[in-house]
């Protein structure tokens, strides 16, 4: 049996004791596996072992082994991953030996980051015979907006349609970008809800994503205009603003300090049309300097907190200064 992965997220089907999981998806492989693990050690197999990370030489005997059960009678879920390139030969003469089968005390999760299978081989035979199946390939459009409103399900309605509408259209088809980018806000949204949720609906009267464009852009006055705007409203520094920087802040490090071909963008969450605004920014700051900000901005965050006695409102506008102040010198 095979099922696509928003069919299993909607309704989780555990009436197998092995699963092959595949598909291009990394962050959608990653949901299905937490949510079987989790079931499977509720059921007492709390022995968790993973193969296959770096080497498929010794997986069979490894395996054997498992199968051939402990001295404590521990049930194992065996997890075998499989992370790139074509499907192992190794995995391929495992699943063919089915040395596990019959074995209640061995649960195989076994994971692979091949976008297709091909139906008609005996391969994908033998894997219908014993596994549930689960495809975890690209999702549509509106899959993926479904998928980005379960990740901000935290927020109440006008907090949703404010930010969701903004990552889902800044990052279109990235997943991980857009989980990044959901599990920032949730950390925030915790430690400020009542906060974060009356300046998402209320009080910041514009898109956080435009103080981000300012930055990045060196627009120093649209950033004088934001930051007069929000100190009407707010007794503290929105939590969001704070997130930007910091987040603008680390991005220029890991660019700075990274060979041009290494730079992952996607994971530093800079979507695509905003990469050149971050590398002359980057170019224009020095590491000190940036690190610098770096400790800035967590001196700036305990203040909100109420951890450092500080007029955070101040402190933001001489960090803001200190980054102009240093932009120009390099300029």
């Amino acid at each position: 049996m095979e099922i696509t992965y928003n069919r299993f997220i909607r309704k989780p089907l555990y009436n197998s004791q092995h699963y092959f999981i595949y598909g291009e998806e990394i962050i959608l492989r990653d949901e299905l596996i937490s949510l079987i693990k989790q079931y499977f050690k509720n059921k007492e197999f709390h022995n968790v072992v993973t193969l296959g990370i770096t080497s498929f030489d010794n997986l069979i005997d490894e395996v054997t082994s498992l199968c051939a059960g402990s001295l404590f009678q521990e049930k194992s879920l065996i997890h075998i991953k499989h992370s790139e390139g074509k499907m192992p030969d190794a995995i391929k003469k495992l699943l063919e030996m089915g040395i596990f089968r019959n074995n209640s005390s061995v649960m195989l999760i076994v994971e692979s980051s091949v976008s297709k299978l091909n139906k008609s081989t005996k391969f994908y035979k033998d894997i219908q015979d014993v596994f549930c199946i689960l495809s975890c390939n690209k999702l549509d459009t509106n899959e993926e907006k479904l998928w980005l409103k379960r990740k901000l399900d935290f927020f109440d309605r006008d907090a949703l349609r404010k930010f969701g509408a903004n990552i889902h259209n800044n990052l279109n088809g990235n997943l991980i970008g857009q989980r990044n980018e959901a599990r920032i806000l949730s950390l925030l949204y915790k430690n400020n809800q009542e906060q974060l949720s009356n300046e998402v609906s209320v009080d910041l009267n514009f898109d956080i994503f435009e103080f981000e464009d300012s930055l990045v852009k060196k627009d120093f006055n649209k950033i004088d205009q934001i930051i007069i705007t929000l100190k009407k409203n707010n007794a503290q520094p929105p939590p969001p603003i704070i997130w930007i920087i910091s987040k603008v802040i680390t991005a220029c490090y890991a660019i700075k300090t990274a060979s041009s071909s290494s730079v992952n963008f996607s994971k530093l969450g800079i979507w695509s049309n905003k990469k050149s605004y971050y590398m002359n920014m980057s170019n224009s700051l020095r590491v000190e300097d940036i690190i610098d900000l770096q400790e800035r901005i967590i001196v700036l965050d305990q203040s909100v907190k109420g951890a450092i006695n500080l007029n955070a409102w101040d402190y933001l506008e001489t960090t803001i200064m200190f980054l102009k102040d240093n932009l120009l010198l390099t300029d």
